[in-house]
């Protein structure tokens, strides 16, 4: 079990604030027909019902189309995460990241900008992304979040189909005088089995001319998964290298291997928000806010490997089974089958073990004056900035089961070592006491098959029993499995290591003019923004000098060999039969020799795997470090195709026009954008040897400017005091990830006996500075019936034509081998244009307290919240069929519905989420354009909450109670890629207010 390793400051902090009185009361407009200040009812958040009722009056009074969750209690949103709750909202779909919510679409895409009090601000696990993965933000900071599906002109926010507001509490929010409030959680996870603590705290003072206020939370979660599937590094799955054979001349895909393993977050994280606030009189408020994260994430997979080694699909993998699904290839008219069974030929058998450490802080500042003197004239003066640093570091270690000396298909015989590794028998070939060393004592027999079935529930491996040749003799391929002996390092590597930094300042201002003697217009809008935010982005690897210098080193394998240049450099090589011949830059290295191994036969509900000796995830907690200890040195080296500068300047002005005429409402308005682009990449060389890394040649530097108008309308007819009837429409502009414009080429190599060199195997050409923006017009129109103080129906229709849009595409690029030589060409996968899309769907979504229309015991206790949506897209990308793909990341079906029930001293929520197939990835000419889409998914997660008195109360959480998977396959459900395992995870609390 982890120790828990609390940080002290903020621990003191947090149980300092560990008290509280009253919840903070949300001022909204109650009177049926008008919003206007006169009519203001206060609401005292407290519960699932008040919490309801806040959600429904911010949309009732909204001048737009806006959903909304509301705390039920101060650190106390409605479920675990900010993403979670969203879910609930009608439109809003989530994915996963180590099991807990992250990342949200809304009606479908995932450009959805995030804004914090009404300002855009800079997250540490986003720095050069244009979105929020809202599950790095402590949910107890929060009063609420609120979604703009339809936007006005002074919406600061962009986004294709929608913007999302978080809200933090203000001292002029709360109870005036002192309040004091806090809390203390325990939370389980069902495969990891650790018990994690959270701390949050809030105090507050308030004496109507001057306010302050702190919170704070600290927390450490382990968040486990078990994986298995296609090989693929990302990190929750993904295609992987996955190209096509033909089993009885039936065309099929086959991946690069298959893989299962267990995956561990170790993640502490810390958070504060500070606000200060003072009346200045004559109108005039001063606002001043501090947020500040701070997030370390250990990342540990390990588990069980085996692949073709580079060595292509075809002599890799038969279909055993093939499934009733298939087409035929519209373009040759080759017939495609689908497979859920394969029998393979172990090119490398390995256990692994690879680790992401993660660091991630984030600091945002706001001060605002805002004037308000009861005049015509009101507005707001506001500057905010952001700082946001986040690295990574990389590691990684395998353990090959197969020898490499010889009878195995992997390379044998192995390479050549020196003389202090030949003590085994080994016939000694140079003239230095060199040989072609015994690397393990592991299996020698190029004969044996592994299978592997994905036709029930969990996938089955086979195999293992066969009897095998090898080190020790005749033994099942289990037995050397369980026999540390057989093992030895395949290769070390420190990979993809990342430090990224960026800053976001903002300058805004805006005012409200209001006119008592116009009776369509009531009142205009006008102001400007500028906003300036950068990204400096460095990938590098930490590569060893081997021989004194002649060579360098990403890949520490067993399988590189030093170069041309290190010829009769002492230590490099030696001459065997009159020709040198190099030495191997990794001897032969037991798997416990300089590592600690353990073995591992968790892999979830994975069947047949015997179990393997795996390194110790502890031993990569410092990479450099670890590095360094065992090559005898260490250099950070730039990966060039990877590493990029993009300043981002935008100044916009908006004017509206507020709309307020028998029954109608609304505004009309514009806002011009004016955005000048700066973007820095790296011209990239041929890669250094035994490497992916191309090395910085040159810089080129592309500016642009582009200028967009965006006219928008909102109008809202109440048809009758209780029914709304709304429309909208707007012009959407998004600038695009960071990395989309800036990152540069990356090529994948692969060692190549023929020509004893790294040939080209694919590549990345991942930025584009002449991509244009995200651009659409929106239409939306619907109605909403407002039954009761907490009851109400609504239902929707929006249209999102996408005019210009980024999708994943490949180029086919003639990029030259470590030899100079061209081989090519190879697919490089690339960031292209697309135009001419569409979304479009409809909402339907009702919210019923029974107790609005029933007097009856228990039962008035009672409510539920349901609501459907429906996406459909169009675009230029076909599937297998001919038929538009839908967006990445889009479901066609969203479900929501949440039973509730509370009285004064018990509440329970049980809510259920579920969503229809989404796209991962689109498909390639190597898997005959089949596409990665994810299954179903659906998740049940409860709630209960005791109150002992008005001051102290305690409750449990389940989160994914049911321990669902997410499944994905390849274009037929049958054909499986791999599965995602997610623990449920129960939390008991406390929580007291004074």
């Amino acid at each position: 079990m982890r120790r828990f390793n609390f940080k002290k400051s903020v621990l003191a902090t947090s149980i300092a604030v560990v008290m509280t009185s009253g919840v903070a009361p949300l001022a909204v407009a109650a009177d049926e027909t008008t919003a206007s200040d006169e009519n203001i009812e206060v609401i005292a958040v407290r519960g699932i019902r008040a919490s309801t009722k806040a959600s429904i009056n911010t949309k009732r009074f909204s001048d737009s189309q806006v959903d909304g969750i509301s705390a039920e209690d101060i650190g106390k949103l409605p479920d675990v995460t900010i993403a979670d709750s969203l879910q609930r909202i009608t439109g809003v779909q989530v994915e996963r990241t180590a099991g807990e919510s992250g990342p949200v679409q809304i009606r479908g895409l995932p450009q959805v900008d995030t804004m914090m009090n009404g300002e855009i601000f800079l997250s540490a696990t986003t720095i050069d992304s244009s979105t929020t993965d809202l599950g790095d933000l402590p949910s107890q900071l929060f009063s609420g979040v609120d979604v703009y599906k339809t936007k006005n002109a002074s919406n600061v926010g962009a986004g294709m189909a929608g913007t999302i507001d978080l809200k933090t509490r203000r001292p002029f929010d709360m109870d005036t005088g002192f309040t004091f409030a806090g809390g203390a959680e325990a939370t389980q996870g069902s495969i990891s089995e650790e018990t994690d603590p959270t701390f949050h705290g809030l105090v507050s003072y308030n004496d109507d001319k001057f306010g302050v206020l702190l919170s704070a939370v600290t927390s450490q979660a382990t968040l486990a998964t078990d994986y298995n599937g296609f090989n693929d590094t990302s990190e929750n799955g993904g295609l992987g290298w996955t190209g096509s054979s033909v089993t009885d001349g039936v065309n099929h895909i086959t991946p690069h291997g298959f893989t299962a393993f267990n995956k561990q977050e170790e993640r502490d994280r810390d958070a504060l928000q500070f606000s200060l606030q003072g009346d200045l009189g004559e109108g005039f408020e001063l606002t001043f806010d501090y947020f500040y994260t701070n997030q370390e994430r250990f990342n540990a997979r390990r588990g069980f490997n085996h692949n073709s080694r580079w060595q292509g699909y075809q002599n890799y993998a038969d279909a055993t089974s093939f499934t009733g699904s298939g087409y035929t290839h519209l373009e040759t008219g080759e017939e495609w089958r689908a497979v859920n069974g394969y029998q393979m030929r172990p090119y490398r058998m390995q256990s692994f073990t690879q680790v992401n450490i993660n660091e991630e802080k984030s600091e945002n500042f706001n001060l605002e004056l805002n004037y308000d003197n009861g005049g015509a004239l009101t507005g707001q003066v506001r500057v905010t900035h952001a700082t946001a640093k986040a690295t990574m570091r990389h590691a990684y270690g395998e353990g090959d089961i197969l020898s490499i000396d010889e009878g195995t298909l992997i390379t044998g015989p192995g390479g050549l070592t020196p003389a202090e590794y030949c003590n085994n028998g080994e016939e000694i070939v140079g003239d230095q006491g060199g040989c072609y060393g015994n690397y393990s004592t592991g299996i020698q027999d190029s004969q044996f098959l592994i299978t592997h079935s994905s036709a029930g529930a969990y996938p089955h491996f086979g195999g293992f029993d066969q009897m095998v040749n090898g080190g020790k003799g005749m033994m099942s391929v289990a037995d050397y499995m369980a026999d540390k002996d057989s093992y030895h390092i395949g290769a070390f590597s420190s990979e993809g290591n990342t430090d990224d930094r960026g800053e976001l300042d903002t300058f805004s201002t805006a005012w409200n003019y209001a006119f008592d003697d116009l009776s369509f217009i009531s009142s205009v809008d006008f102001g400007l923004r500028y906003m300036e935010r950068s990204v400096d982005h460095d990938q590098f690897t930490y590569t060893s000098d081997f021989g004194g210098g002649c060579d360098i080193a990403q890949w520490k394998a067993v399988d590189q060999a030093y170069g041309a240049d290190c010829v009769g450099v002492e230590g490099t090589g030696e001459m065997v039969n009159g020709e040198w011949v190099p030495y191997t830059l990794l001897p032969p290295t037991g798997i416990d020799e300089v590592t600690t191994a353990s073995f591992q036969t968790n892999f979830g509900g994975v069947t047949g795997i015997p179990g393997v000796w795996s390194i110790d995830p502890s031993n990569f907690r410092d990479p450099r470090a670890f590095h360094e200890r065992v090559f005898g040195n260490v250099a950070r080296t730039e990966n060039g195709g990877s590493t990029y500068d993009v300043k981002l300047k935008e100044m916009s002005y908006f004017l509206q026009a507020n709309i307020d005429w028998e029954g109608l409402t609304g505004n009309f308005g514009v806002k011009v954008v004016n955005t000048d682009l700066y973007v820095k990449q790296n011209l990239v060389g041929p890669n250094l040897p035994h490497s992916g890394l191309g090395p910085d040649i040159g810089d080129v530097v592309t500016e642009r400017s582009y200028t967009d108008y965006l006219p928008r309308v909102n109008l809202n007819y109440g048809i009758t005091e209780d029914l709304i009837v709304r429309g909208a429409y707007s012009k959407e502009m998004m600038p695009l990830d960071l990395s989309e414009w800036g990152e540069g080429k990356v090529v994948g190599n692969a060692y190549n006996a023929e020509c004893d060199c790294m040939r080209v195997v694919n590549g990345q050409l991942r930025g584009n500075p002449e991509l244009d923006p995200l651009r659409s017009d929106n239409y939306s129109l619907s109605a909403e019936w407002y039954m009761a103080e907490a009851s109400m129906l609504s239902a929707g229709l929006f249209l999102i034509e996408i005019e210009s849009f980024t999708t994943p595409g490949i180029t086919m690029v003639d990029e030259p081998d470590s030899d100079g030589v061209k081989r090519g060409p190879w697919p490089f996968t690339t960031t292209l244009q697309g135009t001419g899309g569409e979304v479009k769907g409809f909402e339907l979504a009702g919210r019923v307290a029974f107790g609005d229309y029933l007097d009856i015991a228990i039962l008035n206790n009672f409510g539920f919240d349901a609501n459907y949506t429906y996406t459909d897209s169009s675009r230029e990308d076909k599937d297998v069929y001919g038929n538009d793909l839908p967006f990445i990341g889009m479901s066609e079906d969203t479900y929501n519905a949440v039973l509730w029930y509370e009285q004064e001293e018990f509440s329970a929520r049980i809510a259920w989420n579920s969503r229809s197939p989404r796209l991962i990835t689109p498909g390639s000419a190597g898997t005959g354009g089949q596409s990665l889409y994810q299954d179903d998914y659906s998740q049940l997660d409860v709630n209960v909450t005791y109150n002992l008195n008005e001051n102290f109360s305690f409750y449990l959480n389940g989160s994914n109670i049911t321990e669902e998977i997410q499944e994905t396959y390849v274009e037929f459900p049958e054909q499986k890629a791999f599965q995602n395992a997610y623990e449920a995870r129960y939390t008991l609390g406390a929580r007291v207010i004074f």
